[in-house]
């Protein structure tokens, strides 16, 4: 059987304009990282990443960091995270309307304030889910994101042999996705998977030889262990 690492971005900028962007402990927890494939998943035959730049940020740290001979990085796109720009664009009227005199002022105010922030993010997230009309453009709904990343499994795995082990730095998105065909879970509990991922963290998911994720089985999730041996509670993170 094949064995798919599923590895969530460092740190990146959580309420900034831009971002994308890995945060200086997003650095570091991909320097880590890197020392923990090369360590404890020393024989790695594969990298990808998403193509988004914390992704992409991310392996390639990863990679520098495995010292010599690390495998070759490659781009798989069906692993881009959901347009989170365009899904706040479509929900967040209909968030700020649900806070009536509660809601914050504007967007500005929205991002200065953490919290809100977050619970701006679960009602976003939970409308996108439930395909909840909005007045805004078209946006990929999830059930198209869904089969966007369980083709790009498919495609992935099959472009591999049947006992590669393929190291995948992708976001959290995609991994809930992922995890909700291995697992059959509901949106709810996706949802609750999806915000309690750490970044940095490597799910471990073994693929039967012929390539399909439907037939798969989770052996690993959230691991963390490379991050918490350090003592350094900096490092642990979620945003």
């Amino acid at each position: 059987m094949a064995v798919l690492y599923l590895i969530r971005h460092g740190q990146a900028s959580f309420g900034d304009a831009h971002y994308d962007r890995l945060s200086a402990v997003g650095e570091r927890q991909a320097r880590i990282l890197g020392h923990h494939l090369k360590r404890g998943l020393h024989d790695i035959d594969a990298l990808c990443s998403g193509g988004m730049e914390r992704q992409d940020r991310t392996a390639e740290i990863a990679r520098d960091a495995m010292g010599e001979d690390p495998p070759p990085l490659r781009t798989e796109q069906a692993f881009g995270e959901y347009d989170h720009v365009a899904l706040f664009d479509a929900y967040l009227p209909l968030f700020f309307e649900s806070l009536g005199a509660d809601a914050p002022p504007d967007l500005a105010a929205l991002l200065r304030d953490v919290k809100m922030l977050e619970r701006a993010l679960r009602y976003v997230l939970s409308a996108w889910y439930e395909n909840q009309p909005h007045d805004g453009p078209p946006i990929e709904t999830w059930m198209a994101f869904c089969a966007r990343v369980a083709t790009g499994v498919d495609d992935l795995l099959n472009r591999h042999g049947p006992r590669e082990r393929i190291a995948l730095v992708t976001s959290g998105g995609p991994i809930s996705a992922i995890l909700r065909s291995v697992l059959g879970l509901s949106n709810r509990r996706v949802l609750r998977i999806n915000l309690s991922i750490y970044n940095a963290s490597v799910t471990q998911v073994f693929c039967p030889g012929e390539g399909r994720l439907a037939d798969s089985l989770l052996l690993g999730y959230n691991n963390i262990t490379h991050l918490e041996m350090t003592g350094d509670r900096e490092l642990i993170t979620f945003r």
